[in-house]
């Protein structure tokens, strides 16, 4: 019984990385067509700890300890999938700011979408997205994908593992947390304590 408990659980903890892939994939192609088919896997992310309880007998905490861990998941699906599909399979050039338009982001800062040519002077493909503002005629160090799947990334952005790190605390925090559940199921909860009966005061009786 409790080695199919440590399987189920071992499940769950195969599940959350596939979700968190599904999601990555969608953020990093990011088009409408993939957030559709990301949604339910995104949802059933952001639930999974809530699904530890199964496991602890019906105590709360490991969820709520597990919780932050996937939010971070989800955050670091945002990038981290994407970045190693342009490490193996991207090509890096230095390309030239054709055109820039400000977005504006609900901070009121400007989220500034670029139009980028290559070295040959064709427009690269995707969409190239930065806070920063770079200048017309400017040149910037991006990785490219061959196969236009994924847009330009600044070449910068690629060398850090920071991103990558944290995906892989944050999986690790889940991992404990739901081993932790299962390891405090296997004591059954405490009976609440008996309050003791009140004497009925013989003068106000």
């Amino acid at each position: 019984m409790q080695r199919r408990v440590w399987a189920t659980a071992g499940g769950l903890l195969l599940a959350t990385a596939a979700t968190w892939l599904v999601v990555g994939v969608a953020a990093a192609l990011s088009t409408t067509l993939w957030w559709i088919i990301a949604a339910v896997p995104m949802l059933g992310l952001l639930f999974a700890p809530f699904s530890l309880a199964r496991f602890s007998g019906g105590r709360t905490w490991p969820s709520w300890v597990a919780f932050p861990f996937t939010l971070a998941l989800m955050l670091t699906a945002y990038a981290v999938p994407g970045d190693w599909y342009l490490r193996e399979a991207g090509t890096r050039v230095t390309a030239t700011v054709q055109d820039a338009s400000c977005m504006q982001t609900k901070e009121g800062r400007c989220l500034y979408a670029y139009t980028l040519t290559g070295p040959e002077g064709a427009e690269l493909p995707g969409d190239f997205r930065d806070t920063a503002q770079y200048p017309v005629g400017s040149a910037v160090d991006v990785v490219t994908d061959p196969r236009g799947y994924l847009g330009p990334r600044l070449a910068v952005d690629l060398q850090t593992r920071a991103f990558e790190i944290a995906a892989l605390v944050a999986y690790a925090g889940f991992a404990a947390a739901t081993a932790a559940a299962v390891l405090v199921g296997r004591r059954p909860l405490a009976p609440p304590a008996k309050q003791p009966r009140r004497r009925k005061n013989p003068a106000t009786a």
